[in-house]
């Protein structure tokens, strides 16, 4: 028997305020040489800022460093990525002067200040998503001295003593290359020297004086926000290639760089995400809601272990739901059935259209006409959505049953087109994983 519920229920929500606590950032590293210096690239500070923790996010999937060492940190902020939100506890780009150590984020700013300040750093760009565009002198409401968008930010022209200390050399190389390769005429690049240490006192807090003041030469890129987000991503991406080009790191990418081809990245209906080790759910096509998903009970819901191509992902606990977030995308509510979760099964045994095979758990496996799980001694199986006529048992295990699509309710597939549906494992009343069985 499958599981039904009133609707009705499900309209009842209990709201907790409390905001989602700091997420630890992830640093993934690309290296070739022990003796190169690093160039550190940092998206998502703000988590309303899509430009540039999508701008990582393709960096990291699509190019590849052949010389030099690129780290990375793809969302810095990824609990207030998780809710589209630029800072939940305020700005994090102001916390790297003074910063009580009750703050929420203070170890998180620690720690990006202990990377930062790693002797193999030798510079830092900042991607943020910015208003407007910036220019020198006022010319209409969004072309002005006070917009950010579409620029390169340094605090100052030279940093003394430091390896790549000609930052205005450097800023003008990035927004000439840039503007050799403009989408349109209003989207021109400009230099803004904020003259950090002249008495900015806003920009003293940010993350790039800080760098500077560690004698780190350091970078911000803005991409308006005025465009749409492969806009921007393409925008990131020239300032990324340009600053890997003057510090000597070579790469490859495996597309051609253009906000079409970024769309399609971005969009990339081939992603996925395994959570928990033995989950497996598509990010595209997913239904608005899924009823009754096995989570594992007691974890902390934004630090459930995800596995994905794709360094965005994340889950939000939000009334009685889970979200599942692909950068500030949601993908589907999750209403979560807790369970404790066990590893000891691996894989399956099969039949797939009459030939037996092996589906590991937390996999998906695709189907022309029938399938058939085979027994499983001391686990049971429940394929979701399929009921066998007359059989009322609330825990049904459906091994040795050839099971055809028509046998599939559409309603109960995890997925838009009705042709993806779960085969959750249990040994006794822990879930032992599930494998998803896609109709072709």
């Amino acid at each position: 028997m499958k599981r039904i519920i009133a609707l009705g229920l499900f309209f009842v929500f209990c709201f907790s305020n409390e905001p989602l606590k700091p997420i630890k950032f992830s640093l993934v590293k690309q290296e070739t040489s022990t003796q190169s210096p690093v160039l550190l690239i940092l998206g998502g500070i703000q988590g309303d800022e899509p430009g540039g923790f999508n701008a990582t996010n393709i960096f990291l999937e699509h190019y590849s460093i052949k010389k030099g060492n690129v780290w990375v940190v793809p969302v810095l902020n990824k609990h207030s990525m998780l809710y589209n939100h630029r800072g939940i506890f305020d700005d994090m780009n102001r916390k790297f002067a003074n910063l009580s150590r009750n703050d929420p984020e203070y170890s998180l700013i620690q720690d990006v200040k202990s990377i930062i300040g790693n002797p193999k750093v030798g510079a830092v760009l900042h991607l943020h998503d910015g208003s407007g565009f910036y220019r020198h002198t006022y010319e209409s409401k969004l072309l002005n001295p006070n917009r950010w968008g579409n620029s390169s930010i340094i605090d100052q022209e030279f940093l003394q003593g430091a390896q790549y200390g000609n930052l205005k050399e450097i800023a003008t190389n990035i927004t000439n290359y840039i503007n050799r390769q403009l989408l349109s005429p209003v989207h021109y690049y400009h230099i803004r020297n904020t003259n950090t240490a002249k008495g900015d006192i806003e920009m003293e807090k940010a993350l790039t004086f800080f760098s500077i003041k560690r004698n780190k030469a350091a970078f911000a890129n803005e991409a308006s926000k005025e465009l749409s987000v492969e806009k921007r991503v393409y925008y990131h991406l020239l300032a990324i290639e340009s600053l890997l080009d003057q510090l000597g790191i070579a790469y490859e990418k495996d597309f051609k760089l253009n906000p079409k081809t970024l769309y399609n990245l971005i969009n990339d209906k081939s992603l996925n995400v395994k959570i928990a080790k033995n989950v497996f759910l598509p990010l595209y096509g997913l239904r608005p809601t899924l009823r009754y998903f096995p989570l594992p009970k007691g974890a902390d819901i934004p630090n459930i272990e995800l596995e994905s191509k794709a360094h965005i992902v994340g889950l939000a606990p939000k009334y009685r739901q889970v979200y599942l977030k692909y950068g500030n995308k949601l993908m589907t509510r999750l209403y979560p059935e807790y369970f404790e979760f066990d590893y000891s099964l691996k894989e399956i045994s099969i039949k797939i259209d009459g030939e037996e095979k092996s589906a590991p758990i937390g996999s998906m496996i695709s189907v022309k006409k029938n399938f058939e799980i085979l027994p499983i001694e001391g686990y049971r199986v429940n394929v979701i959505g399929y009921v066998i006529p007359g059989d009322k048992s609330s825990k049904p295990n459906e091994t040795g049953i050839l099971i055809h699509r028509e046998n599939c309710i559409p309603r109960y597939s995890i997925d838009k087109a009705g042709k993806i549906f779960r085969a959750e494992v249990y040994k006794d009343e822990k879930f032992s994983g599930m494998v998803l069985i896609e109709f072709l």
